[in-house]
Order: structure tokens, then C-alpha cells, then sequence
């Protein structure tokens, strides 16, 4: 079954989908939620797309840039004719939250990758024999839509981020988790701006003093006073014979703003953001380094995983070659504490005196790749030998008598 289907698929042509016509705009299905939930969507995936993709190659100095590979451009600046990186990359997570999964289809053309597109995953069709029990090359079928445009490929054309999953092919939305609190918070929200329209006037209580009982005269006079208090005056006549009393019940007592912290903090804690963001807009250096440890790097972690074994051919991995994330672009310091830091580490040798002119981005030196180290460090094993500079210089120098002459 897999085998045709992917034949067929192959036989509409060289492009058989118009990867263009996601462009259609705001998503309702994701505007129309919570705001809040919205926002966390947006960062969670936003601090993802900004860290750069660098494809890397072992040699015997280390990993170091193979910004000649032909990969190297497609993952750091364009993986499509439509979208950058940084799109391509917060489309796929974005998705990956707000749907429970998504991939990014690949576009390949004799064997060279020609492009990468964010895709949203509708159904995953596993052989009926078992993933363990079928002899078939392809076991498994995904079918994907991207922007109104459907279509469908073999697992190996994919590459697929499941959210909540625990078998490994199954998974669950996020909000399924916090549907409560986004409706409250929806509900909350709506609430506020009725409110705000009536002038900050509560429902009210109209009291008729005759006996009136009858419901088509009852329905006139509720539609009299429907009328009236809709109108956009602020103050309004009651007729004799009524009696108006207010039903307030102020948001304070309600509790008001207390219930929406908690709901925005049930939202931002399971999807994965720090309140403060949400709430101060920035991060402290340790809120910034668990962020990156407990919610970005296992997203990271899969995508370098996959990326690494669908995009790269065997004969590329066992050359050297590498996909990775650079996290460093998320642990930016103050300029006072990169100072700090880089002066360390080009004293402790561990960076080289053009390596921080790259990190600064200033002009190179010349000389400026040799690796300098302290004069004043030592062992303590030649410490106790005596074979410190200042050791030797006084053993040949013979014994100083206490103004400090040589005696000799």
C-alpha cells in the first residue's frame, strides 16, 4: 500500500503541491484563543527560531563550520523559496504546541535536498502487519496538510515533532490540558469589556409596585427597560411605580484579578514559558539558563536528532558532518559580564585573542590566533621542587643576607 501510494504521489510531477498558498493570512483557529496562550505560543517558539542551524564537520581540531556544504545555507538563512529560517522554524513549533504535531516536509530531488516546509500532520497510517513483524522498506505513511494544500509521504520525507507523546507516535495537544483555563480566561476577558462598555454598570433589578402578572405585559415593560438601558446615555428616567436596585458584585470581591494570574500561570506553565516573561517581559540570567535547559533544549534535541539522520546521507555522517543549534545565542550577557568572561577565557587560553573579535564582531589582528597563557601559574609539584622561575633566579643568585646583598 505505501509503495503505490508513493508512486502516485511521485507521478503528479516535480512540484505537484503550490507551497505558496499557506500564505493566507491570521490562522482563526489560532487567534480566536485566549491571549495569553497566544503570546506563550508565539515566544516559545520565537526563542527556538532565533538560534541559528550550523552544519559542522569533526576534524582533528575539534567541530568547526562547513559552511561550504551545500546544507549550510538551506538550514542557517532559507529553507524554502518562501519562508527564512527563522519562519520556517517558529511555523514548526508554533504548530507542533497548538496542533500536538508537525513536520517539516523535504523536498528531494535526486538524492539533494532542494527545500524544507513547515507542514501540519493530520493522520500517521502505520503497516497493519507492525512496525516489528513487516518486511515493507516504508512502514509508515503521514499525511500532512500545508496552508489548504493536502498531501502525503513516506515517514523517511519527513521530519516530525509530536507534542505530549508517549508511545512515540501518538500524541496530544497542549491546551487539551488547559482548555478550563483558557475558556475561563476568554470568558473573563469578554466579561471586562462588557463591563467597561456599560460604563462600569453592573446588571440591575427593575421592581414593579403594581401586580402585574400577565406575560405579554411583563415582556412589554422588560423590553421598555431593554431599550432604555442599552441606550448609550449614562443616566436614564424611571417611570412611577418601579422601583430600580443594582445587582453589583465589584471585582474585588469577585476575586477578579487573582483568578486571571492563576489562569495566565496554568497557561504559561504548561506550555513551557516563564511567567515573568509574560508579566515583566524579561528574564533574569537564571530564569533565562532553566528556560533554555527544562523547555527549549528537548525541542532542540529531537530536531538535531532528526535532522541529523533524514537530512544527512550515511556517507555524510561518517565523513564528519553534523546539524546543531547554536544555544550561545540565547545565553547573551551584558556587555560588562561578556568582558568578564572573555578576558577569562583568553587568559585561562581557552579562547584566542581574534576568537573574541569574532564574538564582538570587530576587525581580526594579525598574530591574533595564538593561544596565550598566564606567566604566573605553576604546579605545585614543581612549587615544592623549587623549580619556579623566581626559585631558580635565587638559587643562582646565592644566599641573601638580611639587607637583602648576596653574601658570596
Amino acid at each position: 500500500m505505501f509503495e503505490k501510494l508513493f508512486e502516485k504521489r511521485s507521478s503528479a510531477g516535480e512540484n505537484p503541491f503550490d507551497w505558496t498558498s499557506w500564505i493566507k493570512g491570521e490562522d482563526d483557529d489560532f487567534t480566536e484563543n485566549d491571549s495569553t496562550y497566544s503570546k506563550c505560543i508565539n515566544l516559545f517558539s520565537e526563542n527556538i527560531a532565533k538560534l541559528p542551524i550550523v552544519t559542522k564537520i569533526k576534524t582533528e581540531k575539534g567541530d568547526i563550520d562547513a559552511d561550504k556544504f551545500y546544507l549550510y545555507e538551506l538550514l542557517r538563512l532559507r529553507p524554502n523559496t518562501s519562508m527564512n529560517a527563522f519562519e520556517c522554524i517558529k511555523a514548526l513549533v508554533a504548530m507542533t504546541k497548538h496542533y500536538g504535531s508537525a513536520g517539516l516536509y523535504i523536498d528531494r530531488k535526486k538524492g539533494i535536498i532542494k527545500g524544507l516546509y513547515p507542514v501540519r500532520i493530520n493522520q500517521i497510517t502505520v503497516d497493519n502487519a507492525g512496525l516489528i513483524k513487516s518486511t515493507k522498506d516504508n512502514k509508515v505513511l503521514v499525511d500532512f496538510t500545508c496552508g489548504d494544500v493536502s498531501g502525503y509521504c513516506l515517514e523517511k520525507d519527513i521530519i516530525i515533532l509530536r507534542d505530549n507523546s508517549i508511545n512515540g507516535i501518538s500524541f496530544r495537544k497542549t491546551r487539551s490540558y488547559i482548555r478550563d483555563s483558557i475558556d475561563t480566561n476568554v470568558k473573563a476577558q469578554k466579561y471586562q469589556s462588557q463591563l467597561f462598555s456599560n460604563g462600569l454598570t453592573n446588571k440591575i433589578v427593575v421592581q414593579l409596585t403594581s401586580d402585574i402578572k400577565e406575560e405579554k405585559e411583563l415582556k412589554k415593560v422588560q423590553s421598555k427597560f431593554g431599550r432604555i438601558f442599552s441606550s448609550n446615555g449614562r443616566v436614564f428616567t424611571v417611570p412611577a411605580g418601579y422601583n430600580v436596585s443594582a445587582m453589583n458584585l465589584s471585582l474585588a470581591d469577585s476575586q477578579f484579578a487573582e483568578l486571571k494570574i492563576i489562569g495566565k500561570q496554568d497557561i504559561t506553565s504548561a506550555i513551557g514559558v516563564p511567567y515573568s516573561l509574560i508579566e515583566k517581559g524579561s528574564l533574569t540570567e537564571e530564569e533565562t539558563i532553566a528556560f533554555l535547559s527544562n523547555a527549549i533544549i528537548p525541542i532542540i534535541t529531537a530536531l538535531e536528532q532528526e535532522m541529523n539522520w533524514k537530512l544527512l546521507t550515511p556517507t555524510e555522517r561518517k565523513q564528519g558532518y553534523k546539524i546543531r543549534f547554536n544555544v550561545n545565542a540565547m545565553l547573551r550577557t551584558s556587555p560588562e559580564k561578556q568582558s568578564i568572561i572573555l578576558d577569562r577565557y583568553v587568559k585561562d587560553g581557552i579562547y584566542t585573542i581574534n576568537d573574541c573579535k569574532r564574538i564582538l564582531g570587530v576587525p581580526l589582528v594579525e598574530g591574533g590566533d595564538i593561544v596565550t597563557l598566564p606567566s604566573g601559574q605553576i604546579t605545585l609539584e614543581n612549587l615544592i621542587n623549587g623549580n619556579a622561575t623566581w626559585q631558580k633566579s635565587t638559587a643562582k643568585g646565592g644566599e641573601k643576607d638580611e639587607n637583602g646583598e648576596n653574601q658570596d
